[in-house]
């Protein structure tokens, strides 16, 4: 009471429960109708839903002469705490299927996942032809064999309340092996509603020579053994290629990529998490920001990795090159070096070619096992760089630091050195005599020290 008026009740709680209702109806009737995502776009409604039923019972209340009810009453507020609860179990659940795929995760407790094998019937291509491969939800594993002929295996597997609803959405897909455009298709053909439930990992054999396209929108995708040219691209799962024996383009939004022994060129693109690459007898290319450790080794032709933080190319890196989240480690390159970057540790070793290193709030280390024959230029800023050269080298050196100092290990008459308050250099020859040709370092840095340093 208040005033001597009656209170209304509010018709919110009835409404929060006709929404919670409907959410387990709809997931009853449709697993795969994508809650979690519907959830997290429109939740706002919510706040839309609670504001119209205010105004229903305010309006109501004056024509009734009651008082009208609280904002939120206790059991309206224990009603929103269970909503949260399971909107929140949705989208955890969501993001779960997109990130992992092959978890079997549901909602229901009544859902139990049931699974069937299936082997397409084999359909012979000529020598050379492309092949695209691909699925909406599953794996792919490609292999080669001897023949000229596509074999498919099937494994499918669905979420039901029993066997009997499992095979009815199973059946409801059906894998074929079809001619398109001047190669060949081997994909789920989706008949039902339910399609999008149902994963389908697709196991194929392939003729070596053939070329390869293959696709999973949701699920890991593996390759091996062909000799023409392939292209990957998957949104959620990890990437394996390997044994290639052409060119190898790699698309990945979510997941790790693995490319290992290719004889043509290799691309990586998009984004994701680690990078492994290794044993490539052409270029290497990896653009997008890559959250996790990419590391390349043995790369016969030019390595370029370009991200929002760093870009970075080397030629004929015969050792390996390491990036993470604060540190680059780069190891034996006969060819020229350039890695620009921010915020991060740079530790190189043996780059026989030119080299060339901007940084900044981070240390720079460059180490040579033979005497330089090639240039090296390091611009760093609030941060120190050291060089260490053998005894015997002979080289130019320009070198500076804004309110810093330099440090060197080696001495020549012609060095000329100034270490003042706001500024600090040395300039001059080693080794060699003034005129002779040899290779320049020049290093600037501001707020570090410069340290020239030979063997310990």
């Amino acid at each position: 009471m208040s005033n001597g008026q009656p209170q209304r009740s509010s018709i919110f709680a009835g409404l929060l429960l006709i929404v919670l209702g409907a959410i387990f109806l709809f997931n009853r009737f449709d697993p795969a109708l994508g809650l979690g995502h519907l959830i997290r776009v429109y939740w706002p409604l919510l706040i839309i839903l609670w504001g119209v039923a205010k105004l229903i019972d305010h309006f109501a209340a004056r024509s009734a002469g009651q008082a009208r009810p609280p904002i939120l009453s206790g059991g309206e507020a224990a009603l929103l705490i269970l909503l949260a609860f399971v909107l929140s179990g949705f989208v955890f659940h969501d993001w779960i299927r997109g990130h992992y795929p092959d978890a079997e995760i549901e909602i229901s407790p009544f859902h139990e996942s049931f699974s069937q094998t299936r082997e397409v019937a084999p359909q012979a291509i000529p020598a050379g032809a492309h092949v695209s491969i691909e699925t909406y939800r599953g794996n792919i594993a490609v292999h080669a064999a001897e023949g000229n002929e596509i074999r498919a295996s099937v494994n499918e597997s669905a979420a039901a309340e029993n066997q009997s609803d499992a095979d009815a959405r199973m059946n409801d897909v059906e894998v074929v092996i079809e001619r398109s455009g001047d190669g060949y298709t081997v994909h789920p053909v989706q008949r039902g509603i339910y399609h999008e439930s149902v994963s389908v990992d697709l196991d194929v054999q392939l003729p070596k020579s053939a070329s390869v396209s293959a696709h999973s929108s949701h699920g890991d995708i593996s390759i091996g053994g062909i000799t023409g040219r392939v292209d990957v691209r998957s949104e959620n799962g990890n990437i394996d290629v390997h044994d290639m024996g052409s060119d190898v383009a790699a698309a990945s939004q979510k997941g790790d990529v693995q490319i290992a022994k290719v004889a043509g060129n290799v691309r990586i693109l998009g984004r994701g998490w680690d990078v492994d690459v290794a044993d490539v007898a052409g270029d290497v290319t990896s653009e997008g920001p890559f959250l996790g450790s990419t590391r390349v080794r043995k790369v016969g032709g030019t390595l370029r990795c370009k991200s929002p933080w760093t870009d970075l190319t080397v030629a004929q890196m015969t050792g390996q090159l390491k990036l993470d989240a604060d540190q680059i480690n780069l190891s034996d390159a006969t060819g020229a070096a350039k890695l620009f970057t921010h915020n991060k540790d740079i530790d190189v070793e043996n780059v026989t070619g030119r080299l060339e290193i901007a940084d900044s709030h981070a240390e720079v280390m460059v180490g040579y096992a033979a005497p330089p024959r090639e240039d090296l230029v390091i611009t760093n800023e609030a941060g120190e760089v050291k060089v260490t050269l053998p005894a015997k080298s002979s080289f130019q050196v320009s070198a500076s630091s804004q309110s810093g100092e330099v440090e060197s290990d080696f001495t020549d008459p012609s060095l000329r050195t100034v270490n003042e308050s706001n500024m600090a250099r040395l300039d001059g020859q080693i080794g060699a005599k003034a005129g002779s040709p040899s290779p320049k370092i020049t290093i600037n840095t501001t707020y570090g020290t410069i340290h020239l340093r030979k063997p310990s």
